[in-house]
C-alpha cells in the first residue's frame, strides 16, 4: 500500500508541475517580465521594448537609431558551443570568450586535427573534430614539428608578437573533465553550480572521474547522455542544461522562501504552494519563449513522403528525444525526482522546439585570425616580417583556410527571440573587433524611428524567394513579408537605399 501511495503521489506531483509548466503566461505576467528586462541597468534599457505585433510578440525601438548604430547587445539566457566546433576553438563554457593564448589555440587545433590527443596536456575543451589517431600525418609532420607544437601548447615557446593578443587564463572544470574550460572563477562557479555538476564527465572525461562531478549524478550517466546527444542531435545538450538550471534555480527559490519564513519549512509537500511558486519563478524566462513540440514543428524533409512515411519520421524523432531524456534523468537523478513534470517528455519536447524556433547563432571571432592578419600587415620586404614569417608561415600553411575559424554555437536570447522575421529587415546581427564573448549584437541596417518594430531575417536574405520561404517553413510559417509577396509575384522589390531587384 505504501508503494502504491507513493506512486500516486508522484503522479499527482508530475501533473501539478505539468499544469504549471505548460500553461501559457498571462498578458500581465508577460508585460511585467519584459518590463524588468528593459528596466534601468539592463541591456535593453532605453533601447528596446517588447509589445504586441502583427504576429504575436515583437521587439520595438525605444528611441531613434541611425544606420550603423548598435540597437541591442544582449548576453544569451543559455547557450552552448557546437560539438563540431570544439576542436576549432577553445572557449569559456559559460561566456564563450577564447581562453589560453594564441600559441595554445594554434597548437591545440593542429594536434587535434592530427589525432595527437592534445587534451591530455592542455586539460580542457575536448570533443569536436580531433580523433584518436596514432600521430600526426606525414604531410603535416613536414610542415610543423609535433614537438614544437607541444612546446607551444605547454607555454614553453612563444610566437613573435603574440603578446598583443592576450586571452584569459584557461581554468579547468572543477570536476576534472577535459570537456569544459572557463575564463574566470565567476564563470566556472556559475556553470558548475547551475548545471555542470550534473553534466561533468569526471576526471578522465569518459566516465571514471573521481572529482566533484561524481557527486552529482554519476559520471557514467553524464557521459552516456552527452555521447547520445553528439551521435543524434547536440541540441539535446542545451535542453538538458536548461532543465537542470531551472531545477537548481527552483531549489534556490524555495530555500529563499524558507529563509523568509524564519527558517520554518513553508510546507511539507513538494507540490504545495511554495514549491510550485519556486518552480514557476525559475521557469518564468522559459515560459515566455515561443514553443512547439519539436517533432511536430520541424517541417517535413523533401525526401520524406506525406502519410505513413512522415508519421514514421516524426515517431523516430520522438523516440530519440525520449532516449535522451531518460539519459538526462539518470545523470540528474535528484532534480528529476523532485521535478518529474519538468523532466517529462512533454516539457523536453517543448524546450527543444523553442530552441529550434528561436535560437540565434553564437559567433565569436578568433584571436588567432587577428594574429595572422597582424603578421600579414607588417611592412613587406622588411627583416622583421621575414623573421616572423619563418616561424608563423608553416603554422599558417598547416591551418590552411581554417586559420580564421571562429567559435560557433547556438543560444537563446530573451529579448532578441521576440523579434519577428522580415526579408527586408531593419537590423542584423553584426559584431566588430571589440566583441569577444557570446553576446548578440544587433546593428541598425538603416535609420529606425522610435516605436518602429525591429525585424531581422531568420535566413539568408540574399537567397531567392523560393529558397527563403522553404527555409522559413522550418519556423512554422510561410513568409508573407512585402518583399516575399512582391518577388513571388515576379515584381521585384524596391529595396531601401538600392535599385529595384
Amino acid at each position: 500500500m505504501a508503494a502504491s501511495s507513493a506512486t500516486a503521489d508522484a503522479a499527482e506531483l508530475k501533473q501539478q508541475q505539468l499544469a504549471l509548466l505548460l500553461a501559457p503566461p498571462s498578458a500581465a505576467a508577460t508585460a511585467a517580465y519584459y518590463a524588468r528586462l528593459t528596466d534601468e541597468g539592463t541591456p535593453g534599457h532605453g533601447r528596446v521594448t517588447v509589445g504586441r505585433a502583427a504576429h504575436g510578440k515583437g521587439l520595438f525601438a525605444a528611441r531613434d537609431f541611425v544606420q550603423g548604430d548598435r540597437v541591442l547587445v544582449e548576453p544569451p539566457l543559455i547557450g552552448m558551443q557546437q560539438e563540431a566546433n570544439r576542436g576549432d576553438a577553445l572557449v569559456c563554457g559559460e561566456c564563450f570568450r577564447y581562453v589560453g593564448s594564441v600559441e595554445h589555440q594554434i597548437a591545440r587545433r593542429l594536434l587535434h586535427e592530427a589525432g595527437n590527443g592534445a587534451d591530455e596536456e592542455e586539460g580542457g575543451g575536448g570533443g569536436g573534430r580531433g580523433g584518436g589517431g596514432d600521430g600526426m600525418d606525414v604531410d603535416m609532420e613536414h610542415i610543423v614539428d609535433p614537438a614544437f607544437l607541444r612546446m607551444l601548447l605547454r607555454g614553453e615557446a612563444r610566437l613573435p608578437g603574440s603578446e598583443s593578443f592576450p586571452m584569459p587564463a584557461c581554468r579547468r572544470c572543477p570536476g576534472g573533465c577535459a570537456r569544459e574550460v572557463y575564463c574566470s572563477q565567476r564563470c566556472e562557479a556559475n556553470a558548475w553550480d547551475s548545471h555542470e555538476k550534473y553534466l561533468c564527465g569526471g576526471g578522465d572525461g569518459g566516465g571514471g572521474g573521481s572529482g566533484p562531478g561524481s557527486r552529482a549524478g554519476g559520471t557514467h550517466a553524464a557521459c552516456a547522455f552527452l555521447d547520445h546527444a553528439k551521435e543524434t542531435n547536440d541540441i539535446f545538450i542545451l535542453a538538458g542544461k536548461l532543465l537542470i538550471r531551472v531545477a537548481v534555480a527552483a531549489d534556490a527559490a524555495l530555500a529563499a522562501a524558507v529563509v523568509s519564513t524564519a527558517g520554518k519549512e513553508p510546507e511539507e509537500s513538494p507540490g504545495g504552494p511554495a514549491a510550485l511558486a519556486a518552480l514557476a519563478a525559475a521557469w518564468e524566462p522559459v515560459a515566455m519563449g515561443h514553443k512547439a513540440v519539436w517533432w511536430l514543428a520541424v517541417s517535413r524533409p523533401e525526401d520524406v513522403a506525406r502519410g505513413p512515411e512522415e508519421d514514421a519520421f516524426r515517431r523516430s524523432m520522438r523516440d530519440i528525444a525520449a532516449e535522451s531524456l531518460a539519459l538526462l534523468a539518470a545523470t540528474a537523478a535528484a532534480p528529476s525526482e523532485r521535478y518529474p513534470g519538468l523532466f517529462s517528455l512533454d516539457v523536453f519536447a517543448q524546450v527543444i522546439g523553442m530552441f529550434e524556433l528561436n535560437n540565434l547563432e553564437i559567433a565569436v571571432a578568433s584571436p588567432t585570425e587577428d594574429y595572422f592578419l597582424a603578421v600579414d600587415d607588417l611592412a613587406d620586404g622588411t627583416v622583421e616580417k621575414a623573421a616572423v614569417e619563418r616561424v608563423t608561415g608553416p603554422l599558417l600553411d598547416a591551418l590552411d583556410t581554417g586559420y580564421c575559424a571562429p567559435c560557433e554555437g547556438t543560444g537563446f536570447f530573451a529579448l532578441q527571440s521576440c523579434m519577428n522575421s522580415d526579408c527586408d529587415p531593419n537590423v542584423a546581427p553584426l559584431k566588430d573587433d571589440g566583441d569577444r564573448d557570446g553576446a548578440c549584437v544587433l546593428v541598425a541596417k538603416r535609420d529606425i524611428r522610435a516605436g518602429e518594430e525591429l525585424t531581422m531575417c531568420y535566413v539568408d536574405e540574399a537567397a531567392d524567394v523560393g529558397t527563403r520561404r522553404a527555409e522559413l517553413a522550418d519556423y512554422g510559417f510561410t513568409c508573407a513579408c512585402v518583399r516575399c509577396v512582391r518577388e513571388a509575384a515576379g515584381e521585384g522589390q524596391q529595396r531601401r537605399g538600392t535599385k529595384t531587384k
